[in-house]
């Protein structure tokens, strides 16, 4: 082989070397940027991860506060409002869900972010509350072809809140809304029932002024009330009522003075 040839030889394997180098310098860089995407992607979905939780948990804390009531509030109830209030029409186009709150001394009424469009709350003083009654849910005709029961039996529950009262004119009015918190109809009718202890262990009851005709506040009426205890009492003596009877008896009267 002569010179020449050595030479372009060599001058071949050179080229060749220094093209596998470029190659591997650009096979270098091309690992390094994906890499360098790879972090770039790590960070964002860790970033996005983060800001997932905190968003989640800001949801959680903003849930867990919509549920407590009012300063001064005993209990928040999630109820869908019926009708009965002069003020507030409930049309097909309005939300109906709205927030009870009990108060120490009202029942108060507030708007959820879906009603505040066409409902501005309001209270009624327990000292204007005629009457409460659970009365039992009307059935759509849609939960008649979805209920499970061939007589809608688990449907016919009494949810149903009729609180009768006077306005600051005098004029009575009756205020339906049907419990929405419990996760079942058979729940909700349970949570009335947990309502209305509430109600008679906090002493609110007792604040409702009731019907005129069920106050027995003249004499006649307290007449009347001993006078059945004094026929109770000789009752017990001849022996046709038993002591705890009498006494039974005797408690529900007292009660009415």
């Amino acid at each position: 082989m002569g010179f020449m040839d050595r030479l372009k030889e060599t001058a071949s394997t050179v080229k060749d070397k220094a093209s596998t180098f470029a190659e591997e310098q650009q096979l270098s860089e091309k690992m390094d940027k994906a890499k360098e995407l790879a972090n770039k992607a790590t960070e964002a979905t860790k970033t996005g991860i983060e800001q997932t939780k905190t968003t989640i948990n800001e949801k959680r804390e903003k849930s867990k506060q919509s549920k407590l009531p009012q300063e001064g509030g005993l209990i928040r109830y999630e109820v869908t409002y019926i009708g009965g209030h002069p003020n507030f029409q409930l049309g097909k186009k309005k939300s109906p869900f709205i927030l009870l709150d009990i108060m120490p001394d009202r029942f108060s009424f507030l708007a959820k972010p879906q009603s505040e469009d066409w409902f501005t709350g309001f209270e009624i003083p327990y000292n204007k509350v005629i009457s409460l009654d659970i009365v039992e849910r009307v059935i759509t005709n849609a939960e008649m072809l979805l209920s499970s029961g061939n007589n809608n039996s688990d449907l016919k529950q009494k949810n149903v809140m009729e609180i009768k009262y006077l306005d600051e004119n005098g004029d009575e009015y009756v205020v339906r809304n049907e419990m929405l918190t419990g996760f079942t109809v058979m729940g909700q009718a349970r949570v009335c029932q947990e309502m209305l202890d509430l109600l008679r262990t906090k002493g609110i009851m007792k604040q409702f002024r009731g019907t005129e005709s069920n106050k027995p506040d003249n004499a006649s009426g307290s007449d009347d009330i001993l006078g059945q205890i004094e026929k109770l009492a000789k009752l017990k003596d001849q022996g046709i009522l038993t002591e705890e009877e009498f006494n039974q008896k005797k408690s529900i009267l007292l009660e009415k003075l």
